[in-house]
């Protein structure tokens, strides 16, 4: 592996007798690479390094099976994730990030052109040999263990994907671990997936159902309503914040994910998060929370993307009126979100120059 940028912020993520990791430095020896602390080696395929334990068998071979053949060339022609990257790309220049930026989740490199510094993770390695997607700078691991060194990444950025992770809470302290002080962390995985997706309730016949299942069935229109979510959010977001203390725990709700044929969006989730949680896990850390300023905006947050900034010195500079969300925006993915996942996109008004492009994007398709 000749890839000397790269060999400088990756790490090995060997657990030793005592459960820690041991977070070497890595070095090529022949056609993979050695821990220089602990001797531990992995593979490089393909000039991707292979820095993971052994997959998760069920889920990775899923994975692998739904990336099979794609094509990056092809994917950037389409209209999969079109909106989040003009965001990001407007958003992390306005931001004056230099990199490395890592993404996490990165599929087929859809993110790789619009951040500079771009370092692709991916769990499973098909993806990650899509064609197109060869020159950028890839690492096949695991969120839940990043590779990567202490406070080495000027921003972390995830779409659709931490919904994937099984232990999601080990996710979200790897992500501030390899955060630098005053570095930008932008979060939208599927917020809030639910059990009746996992269990594929909105597609099954009522035969086919338990009778709890044809009674979530039957009052989906009520459940899936925006009323009935902020009723039975609010309380528990309101109890979280009072009861919030330093270093707050993420709370989380574990899901069975399904990898059959008669998938939906959504249905291969393993946790099911809530924004809302997602903001105070990083605030009671010392994060500022740029998308949502106000604990009003924070407790009424849905489908949004997440914009937070890890407190300590910054090597970004920001100005202020960076931090004022944009009426636009925020009408644009309000009139998506009441219309539908059907909804046609309609143009984003333009943007006052001193504002953030997007504060809220749309939710656009969450699955990969």
């Amino acid at each position: 592996m000749e890839d000397r940028w790269l060999l400088e912020w990756i790490r090995c993520v060997k657990k030793g007798a005592d459960d820690a990791v041991c977070r070497g430095r890595l070095i090529p020896v022949g056609d993979g690479l050695e821990c220089e602390s602990c001797r531990a080696r992995y593979p490089v395929v393909r000039g991707v390094p292979v820095l993971r334990d052994a997959p998760r068998a069920q889920s990775v071979d899923w994975f692998e099976g739904h990336y099979a053949g794609r094509s990056r060339t092809h994917e950037l022609t389409t209209d999969y994730l079109r909106q989040e990257r003009a965001f990001m790309a407007g958003f992390l220049k306005r931001s004056n990030v230099s990199g490395p930026c890592l993404e996490i989740g990165c599929g087929t490199g859809l993110f790789a052109e619009t951040a500079p510094g771009y370092i692709g993770l991916e769990y499973a390695i098909e993806p990650l040999m899509a064609s197109g997607f060869e020159a950028a700078d890839r690492i096949c691991g695991d969120a839940q263990r990043l590779p990567l060194a202490d406070a080495s990444m000027e921003c972390v950025f995830s779409f659709n994907t931490l919904e994937h992770v099984p232990e999601v809470d080990l996710a979200f302290g790897e992500i501030d671990r390899v955060l630098k002080p005053g570095g930008l962390l932008v979060l939208k995985p599927a917020w809030h997936c639910t059990r009746y997706t996992t269990e594929l309730i909105p597609v099954r016949s009522y035969g086919e159902l338990s009778a709890r299942q044809k009674l979530v069935k039957a009052l989906l229109p009520v459940i899936r309503s925006r009323p009935y979510k902020l009723l039975t959010w609010i309380p528990g977001r309101v109890y979280r914040r009072l009861t919030r203390r330093p270093d707050n725990p993420l709370k989380w709700r574990r899901l069975t994910p399904y990898y059959g044929k008669e998938w939906i969006s959504d249905a291969d989730a393993a946790a099911g998060i809530d924004c809302h949680e997602s903001i105070i896990y990083y605030t009671s850390r010392g994060y500022t929370c740029d998308s949502h300023s106000s604990a009003l905006r924070q407790l009424l947050a849905g489908h949004d993307v997440v914009i937070l900034r890890k407190g300590g010195r910054s090597s970004i500079p920001v100005a202020e009126e960076e931090r004022v969300p944009l009426d636009a925006a925020r009408r644009h993915a309000e009139a998506l979100r009441e219309a539908g996942p059907a909804a046609t996109p309609v143009a984003l008004e333009p943007a006052p120059a001193s504002g953030l492009p997007a504060d809220r994007l749309p939710a656009a398709s969450r699955s990969r």
